[in-house]
């Protein structure tokens, strides 16, 4: 059976998850649909390419992703499929395409062009729901488009590097649902510069310079549990996608917080390591 992904930033409150399914459904009733996620924040394209960038390998090879986010057409931002890694990915070329392909080149990408032989009003998540389709049906991108060999770029999430090699400025990228504030500073790139020296992180005032495996690495079991005060003590580490991510220890949005809450830390937020 093939499998369909979503991920959007439509939310849960509205009905728009609902007719994207049911669109689904009158194209293809033989298809599993699976919900990566619908809350992306609104048009946050960087927040929707490191979830599909660390999910879509999970499924099974074949499988197609829909990302509908800031996905209206206009001359600036084509709609687009296209292949890689095994799998299939439909979505606009609003820069999207360039944060998920940094590491594995697509095999091919298409424009899409079906909005020429459909209604005028047709929706974007009309056009994404028949490509997907097509292609889960075993269809070939060039039916569904044109071949494209250039795509938006965006270089300014990209971490940047001094001649010197002794200091890397990267930005947050992504809040999980713990508060904890993952950066663009991959493991490799940390290696690649770091070279085993000792390293100072800046993030607004606050200061690391330790890298922990696990969370409950910074727990003092030497001590009775009653006695032991972590909760809420501040962490960095390689998170389950080799990214570098601060945290505090067992934070929770909901009750005592967490670091993006408690350490006022945002989106896009400057992040400095200086080797020393």
């Amino acid at each position: 059976m093939p499998i369909i992904t979503l991920t959007t930033d439509y939310g849960l409150k509205d009905h728009y998850i609902g007719t994207l399914k049911g669109a689904i459904y009158q194209e293809l009733e033989n298809v599993q649909i699976v919900d990566v996620t619908h809350k992306i924040s609104p048009f946050n394209i960087i927040e929707a390419a490191y979830i599909l960038k660390n999910s879509y390998a999970s499924f099974p090879k074949g499988t197609v992703h829909i990302i509908d986010v800031d996905s209206e057409l206009s001359v600036d931002n084509k709609h687009t499929a296209f292949h890689l890694d095994d799998h299939y990915f439909v979505c606009p070329d609003n820069g999207i395409i360039s944060l998920i392909t940094n590491d594995i080149k697509p095999k091919k990408i298409v424009e899409i062009n079906l909005h020429k032989r459909l209604e005028a009003n047709t929706t974007a998540q009309q056009i994404f729901v028949k490509t997907a389709c097509h292609i889960s049906r075993g269809g070939s991108l060039d039916i569904v488009g044109n071949s494209l060999r250039e795509f938006k770029h965006l270089q300014q999430i990209q971490p940047h590097v001094n001649d010197a090699r002794n200091k890397i400025v990267g930005s947050v990228i992504y809040i999980d649902n713990y508060g904890n504030v993952i950066s663009n500073i991959s493991k490799k790139l940390f290696q690649e510069v770091g070279k085993g020296r000792p390293f100072e992180l800046q993030i607004r005032k606050f200061t690391f310079n330790r890298v922990y495996k696990n969370y409950n690495d910074i727990v003092n079991y030497t001590l009775p549990k009653a006695k032991r005060q972590d909760d809420g003590r501040r962490l960095l580490l390689f998170n389950s996608a080799n990214y570098l991510e601060i945290a505090l220890y067992r934070s929770n949005l909901t009750t005592v917080g967490g670091a993006s809450t408690l350490l006022g830390l945002d989106y896009q937020e400057p992040v400095t390591i200086n080797f020393l």
